[in-house]
């Protein structure tokens, strides 16, 4: 009884940290690429192949014959984030003809995400219940749109181009007499009154979220219940209903405050959060050395942020994607197991991760629209951020191809690798809004052991390396805005270790 109360407990103390812990993942977009330290250490293979109670959050169907254990394990993980936006390329003459000339320009701003190291729990239980039933539950993480800045790349790069009107009025101290930059441009070409662009430029420049810093984060906890059911001797079928839990912030985007349809609702509001529900159902199946199994994970339905209903489409709408997923297993030896799983992630589930953001024109646009109150001929933001079809970060389907090895070195040690390769979920002229997101790193490989001191328990460790990616892209105008552009750049790198304890009772 003691040693019982003493596991719930544990339990419990573990899920309240993974509730309080800062999540920050991005490996196969923003999902994990494998859930325990065994499932990691083979690269996320385990469609047919569950090693632990952790199983579930891969295949419900995988938990049936675990028996009685449970598993828990804390990760650290090391993601390394750059991000640069290069406005050198918006650059405007002297306006006045009178001089003294000014000609102003876009600066360059690129920094290095801070934040890069987050201790990242997680747990897995389950119960034989005999008649072919087991029960289990466990409790993972997702999360991935995690960036820090220490200056604000948006502002930093476009602020020295704004310019002032006629008047003279911005910036604090004033620029040389006459029009300049971006607003003196609104003036000269296209006849925008300069009150207006003085009334819409003291509402931009007093806003606080335009400096000192930028970021985001995103964190997902998923816990899922899960009964599996032996049928036979070679078939199992398991059901996972999905209890979604989200946490968001944004800080530093002030500069999008004039691309909004919900003013005020799109950046330094605080944590906001959600709750959600999905399921997964999945089957497994053993005949003589091959096992295979399916998944499909319905999308999880989740409240909406409704202090971001003016950054996200649909209202501050973030549901968690659907997946499925087939796999392979072979033991061809009873201490090797070869395993290979392809899995599917519907990121254009959720409008606000596959919705485009601006192209070149559009971004102009916009930023017309809003240095001049709107009263710039000819200019509009085209998908206002926060309606269903504003702006995105242009995620796509991606397809995840795993393939890892378990080797039984003996009755106390087993050694595992794998490779995880995944495509960027978004092409390089969606570098613009993803410079907070940059989840785009696609190799994966891993490695780890278990020691087992003794047959009822054991410690698993596992290392996983994400190879450095990195995309760019120019967005160059054309028509009335040829001459303008600007350059993005995403790039991270990972590292993780995860340690886990694992016991039967």
């Amino acid at each position: 009884m003691k040693r019982t109360l003493k596991r719930t407990l544990t339990s419990l103390a573990v899920a309240s940290a993974i509730v309080a812990a800062p999540l920050a993942q991005a490996t196969n977009g923003y999902f994990k690429i494998g859930y325990g330290s065994k499932n990691r250490g083979m690269a996320g293979a385990g469609m047919a192949y569950g090693q632990d109670s952790l199983a579930p959050s891969i295949n419900p169907a995988a938990l049936s014959g675990m028996g009685d254990r449970f598993d828990v394990g804390v990760e650290l993980f090391n993601p390394q984030r750059e991000g640069t936006v290069d406005a050198t390329g918006m650059s405007v003459p002297d306006l006045d003809g009178a001089g003294p000339a000014t000609a102003l320009s876009g600066s360059k701003a690129s920094a290095n995400s801070g934040a890069t190291i987050f201790a990242i729990p997680n747990l897995g239980l389950s119960k034989d219940l005999g008649n072919g039933l087991t029960f289990g539950f466990s409790i993972t993480a997702n999360g991935g749109m995690n960036t820090r800045y220490n200056q604000n790349l948006y502002t930093n790069a476009v602020q020295t181009v704004i310019g002032q009107s006629s008047n003279n009025t911005f910036p604090s101290p004033p620029n040389p007499t006459g029009p300049s930059g971006f607003a003196g441009f609104l003036e000269v070409n296209l006849g925008v009154n300069p009150n207006n662009i003085d009334a819409a430029m003291g509402q931009l420049l007093s806003n606080p979220a335009l400096g000192p810093s930028l970021g985001v984060n995103l964190a997902q906890l998923l816990i899922t219940p899960t009964i599996a059911f032996q049928i036979g001797q070679h078939n199992a079928i398991g059901f996972s209903p999905i209890i979604g839990y989200q946490r968001f912030r944004a800080y530093g985007l002030g500069l999008f405050e004039g691309f909004t349809s919900k003013p005020g609702k799109v950046t330094n509001n605080g944590d906001d959060d959600a709750w959600g529900i999905g399921a997964r159902v999945g089957y497994q199946g053993t005949f003589g050395i091959f096992s295979i199994g399916a998944s499909y994970s319905s999308k999880v339905y989740m409240q909406e942020f409704s202090k971001y209903e003016g950054l996200f489409a649909e209202q501050g709408d973030f549901d968690i994607p659907s997946s499925y997923g087939l796999g392979i297993a072979i033991t061809p030896t009873p201490s090797l197991t070869i395993a290979a799983d392809v899995t599917r992630i519907n990121y254009s589930d959720v409008a606000a991760i596959n919705n485009d953001g601006p192209t070149a024109n559009q971004f102009f646009s916009a930023f017309a629209f809003a240095l001049s109150g709107g009263t710039a001929p000819g200019m509009s933001v085209s998908n206002p951020l926060g309606t269903d079809n504003g702006w995105g970060f242009g995620w796509d389907d991606v397809t995840v191809y795993k393939i890892g090895v378990n080797y039984e070195y003996n009755s106390q040690w087993a050694f595992r690798g794998g490779f995880n390769y995944a495509q960027s979920p978004y092409d390089d002229d969606q570098t613009l809004f993803n410079v907070l997101a940059p989840g785009l790193v696609e190799k994966h490989a891993t490695a780890g052991f278990t020691y087992s001191p003794t047959p009822d328990s054991g410690i698993t460790v596992t290392y996983m390396h994400a190879f450095r990616n990195d995309q760019s892209y120019t967005y160059a105008g054309s028509g009335g805005f040829t001459g303008f552009s600007f350059e993005t750049e995403n790039a991270m790198q990972q590292n993780a270790i995860e340690i886990s304890y694992g016991a039967k009772f």
